[in-house]
């Protein structure tokens, strides 16, 4: 969503025009590659009385629009809070985010003025409607490093295989292998994997099944981080660069404290929620 610089009816605060005088409005810019997820925090920075008393009486309020015009993608978020925090899916964007930010009203109001007006608009008042734009903040692009090179992907060192082993259970995790992780199900769990994981039930099959084999693989890599002959594996390698690049360390990784299973959640962009949210509307469906 880009800001062209219009004519308005009535008075803007930003930084490209003067309609206010001793007035701004500005936005402090956190924002991350996370895995599979994009998180940002944003910090506003106002400085108009007018503007600030309709926030605190919930008559406007700080407000986020983030795009990706390359995906289609739009999302809106808002909040009175001076602080905003997000996290997007990174599947849905592709090479840059445009982030903008506004103050918004959030009802119609008659009668606005303000005394930091510019002299133009000296003693004018203003009947605006709610959704109209009060104030234009910082803008920011950030860009995506995609890396779409199958053999440094998480997915391309993971194989889901049918298991005719049953003293292992409905699942088994297998990493003996030099270039791949072997992920094994039960005959009967394979075939209905296959079968839900391809249609209604995508995420949640993929939660049952690579959720678990993850906490267990990255377990394994903690435990023998100092053995040569797991650390030489092609698959520990991938999955080694994949924690340092979002700057997670073996040696900070437990199971003792949780680390291990946030990152693990981390990774798959909270696959839980994703499942729940599948079945709702499955529910809703049916």
């Amino acid at each position: 969503m880009r800001i062209k610089n219009r004519l308005s009816p009535y008075p803007i605060l930003n930084d490209y025009g003067d309609d206010y005088i001793d007035s701004s409005f500005t936005a402090e810019y956190d924002v991350k590659k996370e895995f599979t997820g994009v998180c940002g925090k944003i910090v506003f920075h106002l400085h108009n009385r007018e503007i600030e008393n309709l926030i605190e009486t919930a008559q406007a309020e700080y407000m986020v629009h983030i795009e990706c015009p390359l995906t289609s993608y739009r999302c809106r978020i808002s909040s009175v809070n001076p602080e905003i925090e997000f996290k997007l899916d990174s599947r849905q964007l592709f090479k840059t985010v445009e982030i903008r930010t506004f103050i918004v009203l959030t009802r119609n109001i008659s009668g606005f003025s303000s005394e930091s007006f510019h002299p133009d608009y000296s003693g004018q008042k203003f009947d605006l409607l709610a959704h109209q734009i009060l104030a234009v903040g910082t803008a920011k692009d950030y860009n995506i490093n995609q890396d779409d090179r199958d053999l440094e992907s998480l997915p391309s060192v993971l194989r889901i295989v049918k298991s005719t082993n049953k003293k292992k259970g409905s699942i088994s995790v297998n990493t003996d292998d030099d270039d791949y992780v072997m992920i094994g199900l039960a005959p009967e769990v394979y075939d209905r994997y296959a079968q839900l994981g391809k249609s209604t039930f995508k995420d949640t099959a993929f939660s049952l099944v690579l959720f678990p084999a993850l906490v267990i693989i990255i377990q394994r890599m903690t435990a023998n981080k100092e053995d040569a002959g797991m650390t030489s594996k092609h698959w520990f390698q991938v999955i080694h660069k994949m924690l340092v690049s979002n700057g997670y360390k073996l040696d900070a990784i437990s199971a003792e404290n949780d680390t291990l299973l946030s990152v693990c959640q981390l990774v798959f962009a909270d696959p839980l929620v994703r499942s729940f949210k599948e079945l709702d509307l499955y529910s809703e469906r049916v």
